[in-house]
Parts: structure tokens; sequence; C-alpha cells
């Protein structure tokens, strides 16, 4: 039996005849289907028949379900045949107007599969996920294979988790071992180890639900996909057996920081926080993981601690920050990451031209100062560890002396033969060398070469943080993004005002990239792309075909250069479908689908801007008191500069 050819009908282990309907489904090991006389069940048919060891798993779940277990899962409820009486699938119930939780938390589906979803659903959902497999383990199962193709959600927030059948449970005093899992979700202990012949605790459980919670709120980012300062490649599946939680307190230490763009951690509440420190620690590889409880209990609290962004009121964030952290990311990316449901007004409303006199009014700071520095000639005296040195080093000289001359009078004035003379004379000479060197190595000027040294790098490193925060340069960067801010902002209200945009205004250009956003990196067979390299994709932005470019793919670290060929050639070809279906005069867009388009643009811009200028506001300030802060620093660097290179000059005469 294929895939393409399932059984016409099955039975069930009551001995009923059950017919298969519509195609629900396929994974990889099986298709589930509607069944042609049950509305609310559905049967999962495998592709191979099952082993004797599966079926009587099959068989044991079906007499351990419960109704708190139902109301969430899709429990099996009863193991199928074929007519030859070979078991072939199982029934279970079917779950309808819910979808898979990777369009949730991928924000270019996300605002296509759940409109109106905003950071308060999402919230909602990791609680109810955090809720659901709490339910499994007070069960006594182990979900093991915890992973994003697993949990549905609904529009309504609720959770439902399948693929129960790879669950890890225990009935009639044997357990039923889990085979399968996913490397990016397994736990750093479980990491290359056979899952077929390991029993999966909890704990385990608990680091695949914290990668899901993190997903969630953190718009499709793996906790493990950072940007690697070391050497070699740094996989996901690496990263996760060596602790490098790429958004952590430990992150610099682990020589691993979070992608461009990637909001911080500290955009959950602090206890939401604490509860991804632990998860990810290597502490907690044996035990002490926060629990699906904990999780479940910290996210409603978050979910609590919200408030509304003043510019956009499609942005909720957590009420400890100075500012809104969807506005800059949108800013910095170009890509919404929650549907706007604004009226069609609202983006007139924004008085460009009296905000940018706003912005104009914000004075330039200027240059950095020029530090009056004092060259020190003549006006440093030496300090009393040196004139300590020195005077130690002037006894060991004399000492040296003393201990070279005791030969001299035996040789000078002691009748002896001229070879004796000679030899004592010979003998003061060596004594003197060997003098000479003890105190060289007794007064040795290292330390004072290593303080010099040390306050000649402070002293640069001062200066250059003196440039950078003093200076204009920040300043600059912030009213250069305003000014392009704003110029998106012009062009995206005259794309509103066009009654139609012709093909060369860039019409077509719109076309090819909705075209382009309907290929997922996920849901298509890229050659080279294996599915382990999707999840480090898209913690960098790249999640659709219309993501590939060069630039952003060089910004993925140490991309192999033949995947990045490969995707690059995807892309060509899909180019080249699209030129092929559109001819050339492509039909024209849609003009509430460009009018959209173009005011949650204008609405994203504006909020970017408004928070731009209170960033440019705030740089001022900081600029101006750097300027004040950081003088006495500098002054006292120099000051431990000059010291340095007087006493160093000194113990090296």
């Amino acid at each position: 039996m294929s895939p393409q050819d399932p059984p016409p009908f099955v039975v069930d282990d009551r001995g009923r005849v059950l017919r298969l309907a519509r195609k629900l489904g396929q994974g990889g090991e099986g298709a589930v289907y509607e069944l042609e006389d049950d509305t609310d069940i559905a049967a999962k048919i495998h592709h191979q028949p099952l082993t004797p060891l599966r079926a009587e798993k099959i068989r044991a779940m079906a007499a351990m379900q419960s109704e708190s277990v139902a109301k969430l899962a899709a429990w099996p409820t009863g193991l199928l045949s074929l007519p030859s009486g070979a078991p072939i699938g199982l029934l279970m119930p079917k779950v309808t107007g819910h979808k898979d939780i990777h369009h949730l938390y991928s924000p270019k589906s996300r605002r296509a599969e759940f409109p109106g979803a905003d950071w308060r659903f999402l919230i909602r959902v990791a609680a109810n996920l955090s809720r659901a497999i709490a339910t499994i383990h007070e069960a006594s199962g182990v979900v093991a294979d915890v992973n994003h193709s697993g949990v549905l959600v609904g529009q309504d927030a609720r959770v439902r988790l399948i693929d129960c059948d790879s669950f890890q449970v225990s009935g009639q005093g044997k357990m039923y071992l889990c085979e399968v899992g996913v490397p990016t979700f397994t736990p750093p202990e479980l990491q290359g180890l056979l899952f077929s012949e390991v029993a999966r605790t909890p704990n385990h459980d608990n680091f695949g639900l914290a990668v899901l919670v993190f997903l969630t709120l953190f718009m499709g980012r793996h906790p493990y996909a950072g940007r690697y300062l070391g050497l070699g490649e740094m996989t996901i599946e690496r990263a996760i057996g060596e602790s490098r939680f790429a958004y952590g307190a430990d992150s610099a230490a682990h020589q691993i920081e979070r992608p461009p763009g990637a909001p911080s951690l500290g955009i959950v509440s602090p206890a939401v926080a604490g509860l991804f420190e632990r998860a990810f620690a290597r502490a907690s590889r044996n035990d002490g993981r926060p629990t699906a409880r904990e999780w479940a209990a910290a996210l409603d609290g978050l979910e609590g601690q919200l408030r509304q962004c003043a510019f956009s009121p499609a942005h909720w964030h957590f009420n400890g920050l100075q500012g809104c952290p969807w506005c800059r990311m949108e800013a910095a990316t170009g890509v919404g990451l929650f549907s706007t449901t604004v009226s069609s007004g609202a983006a007139a409303h924004f008085d460009i031209d009296g905000f940018w006199r706003r912005v104009e009014a914000i004075e330039h700071p200027g240059g950095a100062p020029i530090l009056d520095l004092p060259e020190g000639k003549g006006k440093v005296r030496i300090s009393p560890a040196v004139m300590a040195f020195r005077q130690q080093r002037q006894m060991h000289r004399l000492y040296a002396l003393v201990l070279s001359a005791l030969p001299l009078p035996i040789a000078l004035f002691v009748s002896l033969p001229l070879p004796a003379r000679g030899l004592f004379l010979l003998a003061a000479v060596g004594l003197y060398y060997v003098a000479r060197t003890l105190v060289r190595a007794a007064n040795d000027p290292a330390i004072f070469v290593a303080k010099a040294q040390q306050d000649t790098e402070r002293l640069e490193r001062i200066r250059t943080e003196w440039q950078n925060q003093a200076g204009p340069g920040r300043f600059d960067a912030k009213r250069a993004e305003l000014d392009r801010l704003r110029a998106a902002w012009i062009a995206a209200r005259e794309r509103r005002e066009q009654s139609q945009p012709a093909p060369e205004s860039g019409g077509r250009a719109a076309a090819l990239r909705r075209f382009l956003d309907t290929f997922a990196i996920e849901d298509q067979e890229v050659k080279g792309v294996s599915s382990a390299r999707v999840p480090l994709l898209e913690s960098f932005g790249i999640a659709t075909a219309a993501d590939v470019d060069a630039d952003r793919l060089d910004s993925v670290p140490k991309l192999d250069r033949h995947l990045r060929d490969a995707l690059i050639e995807w892309r060509l070809e899909l180019e080249r479908r699209f030129e092929a279906q559109a001819g050339p005069q492509p039909a024209p867009p849609d003009r509430e689908v460009l009018e959209r388009e173009a005011r949650d643009a204008q609405l994203r811009i504006e909020a970017a801007l408004r928070t731009g200028l209170q960033d440019l506001q705030e740089i001022q300030k900081q600029t101006l008191f750097a300027r004040l802060s950081m003088k006495v620093r500098v002054e006292e660097a120099h000051r431990a500069y000059l010291q340095s290179a007087a006493d160093l000059k000194a113990v090296s005469r």
C-alpha cells in the first residue's frame, strides 16, 4: 500500500467496517482521513502495517483515555485494521478549526492565518500549550517528541495536541517508549541518542516546551539560533548540546549573540525571562527545568502586565519597557509583525510636516569636544613604588660591587705568583657579572612595563568610547534613519493616492513579492535545504522565497555556500515561473489589497517615526550627559597613563 493508495475501508476493534472519506492531512508515517458516517472521528492510516508492539500501544492508550485529556488532545480511541486483520492505524477525535502553531509564530503567515492576533494572543496560546502539556504529565504521560508539528491552535487561542500515538505512556504494567524526536527541540542530554532506547521524563518535555514558548513569543526566533563568534559552524543541535542560549545572560561567555534585529530577552517580564534562563541552563539537565504549570502561571502573569503601544494599536508589550519593541523591530526589518485593524483614514491623520518640524527642532549636538589633556613633560613625579624600586636596586648594585671586589685585595696585596693573581682578577670580574645578573633578576621592571601597557590600552579604549558616546555618530545615524522613514511614509501615501499603480511604478514588483511570499521554505522541498536548517534561516528573517536575497543570506553566520546558492536558484526558478504565468502584462493588483498594504505600511512607518523621535531626543540627552560624566574618566585615565609612562621611564634608566 502506498501513500497515494489508501484502503477503501478499514475495520475497528469492535468489528465495524468504516469507509474513508476526504484526506485531512499527511505526515511522514501516514495520512489522516475523515470517515463517511462519523463527522466527529478521524482515522489515521499508516503507510505500512503496524508492528505488534505499536498495535499493543494503541490499544493500551485507548484504554487510558480520560475526559481531561480528550479536551485538549487527539488521543487514540481505538485500533484500525485491514480486512485481513493486519493493524494499519487508529481512530481519534477529529480536530477542526485549528491550524499549525508554526503559522502563528511566523509573522507573515500569522497575518494571513490568524488575522487580528496580537502579542496578547501569542502569550495566551503559550499559556494554553503549557496547560495542555501539564495535563499530559499529570496523567502520567510524557509527550516526548515535543515540536511544532504536534500542536494546533484555534482562533480562540485554544490548543490541541495531535500525533498522540507517539507519546510515551505506561499501561498494563508496561512502558511504551517514543521512537522519534526533532533535534531542534531535543534537550542537550538526549542529543545524538537513539530515541527508541531512551525513557524520557517530564523534564525532557520541559525543554521542548520552553523552545516552543520562545518561538511563539519571539516571532519564530529559535533560542539557540544566533551569530556564533567562534571558529567553525555552529548548528542549532550543536548549540543546544553546548548550552549556547543566544539570548541568555551568559551568551557572551558562550561566544554567541542573538541575530541582528531580534528582540532581547528583556521584552518579557523578569519572571518569564528567569524561566527561560532556567530552562536552558546547563545545571537543569538532570532536573530543575520550569514545569509546564510554572510556565502557565508566569505567562498568565505576563498577559496581565501588558500595555498598548501609544503609536500602533496592534502592538502590546510588557509595561516595564521604556518603549515599544515591536515598533523598533518593524522599523529594522520592514516586516509587519501583527495585523492592523484600524480604519482606512487613520494614517491620513498623521501630520508628517508638523512631525518633521519637531524632528528638525532637536539641536544637533555637534562634534565631540577636543579634550585639553597635558603632555605631562616634567610635571609628573615618579610614584613611591618606583622610588622604593630604585632604592632597592641601588642597594643591590652596591652589594654586587662589594661582592665582586672581595678577590681584588688578594690579587693586589698578597704575594702570589702572577698566574694566581690573574686568577683572582678573573674571579673578581666573574663575580661582578654574576652579581649583576642576580641584581637584574631581583629587580625586574616587568610589573611597570605591564602597568604602562595596561594604562595605554585603557586610555585608548576610553578615548574611543568618548568619540562614540560624546560624538555625534549615534545622533547622525538615528537622524538618517528618520530621513529614510519619512521618505518611505511619503512614498506609501503616494501609492495610496494613485488610482491604480502602473506596472513600471512597482505594481509588478509587488505582485512578484506576493507570489514569492506564498512559498514558505519549510513547506517546500528545496534541494540542499534540510529541515534542520529551517529554524536557523527563520531566526534570521528568511521564511519565504521573498526573503531570499544575497544580503540576507550573507547575514546568516557561516552559511554553507552550496546551501546559499541552492536558495538563490530556488528563488530564481520561482521568478521564472511567475514571469511565465504573468506574461508581459500581468493582471493589475487588487485595489483593496494595495490599499490595505499601503495603509499598513504607513501605520508601521508612523509608529517607527514616533519611536525614532523619542530615540533621537534621548540620544541627544545622552550625548550631552556623556560629555560631562565621561570627561572625568578620560582625564583620570590620562593621568594614570602619564604616571605609568613616567614610572617606566624611571625604572628603565
